[in-house]
């Protein structure tokens, strides 16, 4: 034990007094500090956004009088983790528009960010993009001439004539360069939630700082596996530079060019088949058809009228409107306008709403569950893509900060599933209400339509406990590249050859 310590504090000490460990430290402080600013700042703009829209919806909801304008919003609140790991929080839908007779589809979902794709790259960057690069090429830079440079230089040699064992020289070595990267990770991590606190639009709860313990933890694992993929390939090279240029190149395989790769060659040859979106919009054009084709048939039989207005009977001069949206807008609205109200007689339309709008909004229910399909098979090709670049150290630490912060496409994916799942709230409360057949549907003569117990859509964020779950499987991953390259530099150490 006390030989093992030697060589730590041997290996740690001639770490600490190099140049590249200050440089290094700054580097990373500084981008760290800086990218925190920078995501603090649009952070604040997004949730001052959000609140204002909010408040704009519920002003707008106010002005509701009748039933058939009922238009709720599902707003998505920016997550304060996103300050750390932007993920999808910034490239996905943050409103979803709520209309009855309207499938709710991503691509129709208001969007957010800028158009600028150069600011849009700019304000992608964040502490794990600084920690999945920077810290990265410091871990390497640490640890490629730990033992190559030793060998050139002959001190390896001759620590190996005295009685150090092999593998207490080698654990010595990796625990040693890992303790000066164990400061400038925890330090930068803690410069950064120094910056965020200090922002008075941010707030994090005990589930947020527990999350971020987490991210820490990764961030080491990750960090880790960088500095042991040095390590093996100084121990498998003779000569530092060449120990530096080959881990320099797998570096920037695994970092930069495996997931873009992936992703290029999944778009390029999709494993899914997807349909384009004219023949997606001929189909939900399909369904609209089908749904007036039913719903004419249903009431020429039961009721003996060819369309829903004409069974409003006329007590005099009347003029009656119908607005409709185009089924390529994928809604199929109708919107009644009869003046003078008092000069009709709408009971019977009363009778036929009650049996027509359940009927659309059932149709509507299918057009989405079609629209659902397309985006579930994207999802399945975009999980491929995943799947392979998460074979890469730098892609599994990716997308395990991203399960950890809830800002990975499967957050994003149950956004939009809460949004629906709010649709169907809101359908269940007009039937309770039995909303479709009363006369404030179309006209308010009678009294204005009441929305105070109409259900507000609540973002809920999946618990700590689900999202460490899911991370599970990429941890492991990290933990498997750090065995498996320790065991790779420990037993090739054990065999390697001095002459």
């Amino acid at each position: 034990m006390a030989t093992l310590w030697l060589v730590i504090q041997r290996e740690f000490v001639s770490n600490v007094l190099t140049s590249r460990f200050m440089i290094g430290f700054l580097i990373c402080l500084m981008s760290t500090a800086a990218a925190v600013f920078v995501q603090v700042e649009d952070y604040e703009k997004r949730l001052a956004a959000y609140h204002t829209a909010v408040q704009e919806h519920q002003e707008t909801s106010q002005t509701w009088d009748l039933y058939s304008q009922i238009n709720p919003k599902a707003h998505r609140k920016p997550n304060p983790l996103s300050i750390f790991n932007v993920g999808m929080e910034k490239s996905g839908a943050d409103m979803v528009s709520i209309q009855l007779a309207t499938p709710i589809w991503e691509k129709e979902a208001q969007k957010q960010g800028s158009d600028n794709p150069f600011l849009s790259i700019f304000l992608s960057v964040d502490v794990i993009f600084v920690f999945k690069i920077i810290l990265s090429a410091l871990a390497i830079l640490f640890a490629y001439n730990t033992i190559s440079g030793e060998r050139e230089d002959g001190t390896l040699k001759l620590v190996l004539s005295n009685p150090v064992p092999r593998h207490t020289l080698i654990l010595g070595k990796y625990l040693g360069g890992m303790l000066p990267l164990f400061p400038i990770v925890v330090i930068s991590f803690a410069v950064g939630l120094v910056i965020a606190f200090a922002s008075s639009a941010t707030t994090f709860n005990g589930s947020d700082i527990l999350r971020l313990v987490l991210v820490l933890i990764v961030s080491l694992l990750y960090v880790s596996v960088c500095y042991l993929l040095g390590l093996l390939l100084s121990v498998w090279t003779k000569a530092a530079a060449t120990t530096l240029i080959l881990s320099m190149f797998i570096w920037g395989i695994l970092t930069i060019v495996h997931s873009n790769i992936a992703t290029f060659a999944v778009a390029k040859f999709p494993p899914h088949k997807l349909q384009s979106e004219k023949e997606t919009r001929q189909q939900v054009e399909k369904i609209w058809e089908d749904f007036k084709v039913e719903r004419d048939a249903y009431i020429l039989k039961k009721w003996g009228y060819k369309y829903p207005v004409s069974a409003i009977s006329q007590k005099g001069a009347l003029s009656i409107q119908i607005s409709m949206s185009s089924p390529w807008e994928l809604g199929f609205k109708e919107l009644y306008t009869i003046k003078p109200i008092h000069n009709a007689d709408v009971s019977k339309f009363q009778e036929v709403l009650g049996y027509q709008e359940p009927l659309r909004i059932d149709y509507a229910n299918k057009a989405e569950e079609l629209l659902k399909r397309t985006e579930e098979i994207s999802e399945r090709n975009g999980q491929l893509a995943r799947d392979i670049s998460r074979i890469s150290l730098a892609d599994a630490y990716r997308f395990a900060v991203g399960k950890i912060t809830g800002t990975d496409q499967k957050s994003y994916n149950d956004f939009m599933e809460q949004a629906r799942s709010y649709k169907r709230q809101i359908v269940d409360y007009l039937v309770d209400k039995n909303a479709f057949s009363e006369q404030a549907w179309f006209s308010s003569d009678k009294g204005a339509a009441e929305f105070i117990d109409l259900p507000v859509f609540q973002h809920q964020y999946n618990p700590v406990s689900d999202s460490l779950f899911r991370a599970l499987g990429d941890v492991f991953i990290l933990l498997a590249w750090n065995v498996i390259l320790f065991m790779g530099a420990y037993l090739s150490f054990l065999r390697y050859d001095m002459s």
